[in-house]
């Protein structure tokens, strides 16, 4: 008969074989994920086209390091998040660069060519931003707008999806207001709109590069923008004070000569 000492001993002993056995099982399969992982990881930067050894990429416990160097903030953000998004992932850290740009001016231009070149960027949206150190800040409003089939175009995406495959952007901060969409400030937009360019006063602009944004968010409007004289602005303050549904005005046109400082 056995001791109950000697029971408790044999149970200890045979719950820790078991274990042990677990342990030993696991390892492996553990060491498989993280290999499974990496692999996963790997390939999505192979469908990116990024140059091979750019990016390395090691997982240990299920923990991804990535590290390199790339052209753009956009395909560095694809990489981190569809890491971020992987079963079993529990952390990601980078310490991926993006490679500089020529200069922050050189990159200004390339920003506003991206704003200017995308087709749903319109009169009604207006952006600003800045460059420093590589590093892009945009603010200002753009409007959920409706297309002919019902659609609503959300660009705000879109947007900063063209400015993060700027190269040398280092970074971007996103400062933009997005209007919701509503069918009373559309109706305000167009007509505006309308009544500016059929204006014999504005008929010396192009509109392919329109003097005045005309930002409306539920019943108020903000004109932004430079034209050549007073009465330019004055003018466009008082269709828009005009039209039915317009709450306030908010005329932040300047002209020429008040940039120059004069």
């Amino acid at each position: 008969m056995y001791h109950p000492r000697s029971l408790r001993v044999i149970v200890l002993a045979g719950a820790l074989l078991t274990l042990a056995a677990a342990a030993l099982f696991a390892a492996p399969q553990g060491a498989s994920n993280d290999s499974q992982l990496k692999a996963q990881i790997e390939r999505k930067i192979s469908d990116l086209k990024v140059p091979r050894g750019r990016v390395t990429v090691s997982v240990q416990d299920h923990v991804v390091t990535l590290d390199g160097m790339l052209q753009t903030l956009w395909d560095k953000y694809q990489i981190i998040d569809f890491s971020r998004m992987l079963e079993g992932i529990t952390e990601v850290r980078s310490t991926i660069a993006i490679a500089k740009g020529e200069s922050d001016a050189q990159l200004a231009q390339e920003v506003g060519k991206a704003l200017k070149s995308y087709s749903h960027y319109t009169v009604f949206d207006y952006i600003d931003g800045n460059v420093r150190n590589g590093v892009v800040t945009l603010s200002g409003v753009v409007a959920l707008s409706q297309l002919e089939l019902g659609n609503i175009v959300d660009k705000h995406p879109e947007i900063i999806e063209r400015i993060e495959k700027i190269r040398g952007v280092q970074d971007l901060k996103d400062q933009i207001k997005v209007v919701e969409y509503l069918p009373s400030d559309d109706a305000i937009r167009y007509e505006l709109a309308t009544r500016i360019i059929s204006d014999p006063l504005f008929r010396q602009y192009s509109f392919n590069n329109p003097p005045i944004h005309m930002v409306v968010d539920h019943g108020h409007v903000t004109l932004i923008g430079i034209v050549a004289s007073p009465i330019e602005r004055q003018k466009a303050y008082e269709i828009a004070r005009s039209i039915g549904g317009v709450f306030t005005v908010d005329n932040q046109v300047k002209t020429a000569a008040e940039l120059k400082g004069k």
